[in-house]
């Protein structure tokens, strides 16, 4: 099945909206480079993934996925 190609706008007219610092992320975030949807967090060398339904895990990078709201492959490169 081929990864859907469609254009996501934005809610904001300049781009994704500003994020405010998290003190609780000790690490990286890992975004979609179209919509900006958090895919995960880079932590001690690895990238931690949560998904609905309890799924999470901790993958080694680098790591390769497409996006769940836009279907944009995105690579997050080893450290």
């Amino acid at each position: 099945m081929p990864t859907p190609h469609f254009q996501r706008g934005y809610a904001h007219a300049n781009g994704p909206a500003p994020r405010a610092a998290n003190s609780d992320h000790h690490g990286t975030e890992w975004r979609c480079t179209r919509c900006d949807k958090l895919l995960g967090i880079c932590r001690d060398g690895q990238l931690h993934l949560r998904f609905a339904r309890g799924h999470e895990y901790f993958v080694s990078l680098p790591a390769v996925a497409t996006c769940r709201g836009c279907g944009t492959l995105n690579h997050a490169p080893a450290l």
